[in-house]
């Protein structure tokens, strides 16, 4: 990397830092790119060189914030079983998902019912980003056989999405919630989902 592209790259990084510092500590709608632009010591002109929106920056930090789960290189032990492994997924996700303030998330939430903004669209590709993340990985557990043979993997997939949506949003909107409730909250959904919900000798 030449010199030119590691100050583009420095500055890239500037507005990205002061951009998440920003949004965490006034929320999406309270900060303008000028706010940003100042904090990261450079022109407003240069963040747009960067970024074409404040929705432009809040998409950067929220995929970066869940590369590390989605990531290829992201692997779950050989030990663990089906369960133990989706959880483990999910768990990865929330996590980095816990850093956010709540009034942010409730923003990005909001955007997110909105079809006809970039953010939105922005916030639906990559919730489609982590639906093919839990196919892949519902695919491998079924490969190893770590999930019973004929399962319908697209639709699991959608079923334990709405686990996480349904967390999130619980999570969201109580102030009073922690984190580690969300999390032992969506453990117990996960539960009752790979356990069923049939009496045991019964076929209905």
């Amino acid at each position: 990397m030449g010199l030119r592209e590691i100050k583009k790259e420095r500055a890239r990084r500037a507005i990205l830092k002061a951009a998440r510092g920003m949004f965490f500590s006034r929320g999406f709608d309270g900060t303008t790119i000028e706010e940003i632009a100042e904090e990261a010591e450079v022109a407003v002109g240069t963040v747009y060189n960067y970024f074409d929106s404040k929705s432009a920056l809040i998409l950067a930090i929220t995929a970066e914030d869940t590369s590390n789960v989605l990531d290829e290189k992201f692997r779950i032990p050989e030990s663990c079983t089906g369960f133990e492994s989706v959880k483990l997924f999910i768990n990865t996700f929330m996590e980095n998902l816990s850093i956010y303030p709540k009034r942010l998330l409730r923003e990005l939430m909001r955007e997110a019912w909105r079809s006809d903004t970039a953010l939105s669209k922005g916030l639906i590709r990559q919730d489609l980003t982590l639906l093919d993340g839990l196919v892949r990985l519902l695919r491998e557990l079924t490969e190893k056989q770590k999930l019973k043979s004929g399962t319908d993997i697209e639709h699991a997939s959608l079923a334990i999405y709405g686990i996480i949506t349904t967390a999130i949003m619980w999570y969201a909107a109580d102030e009073e919630r922690t984190p580690e409730q969300m999390l032992e909250s969506l453990e117990k959904m996960l539960g009752i989902l790979f356990n069923g919900l049939i009496f045991e000798g019964r076929d209905k």
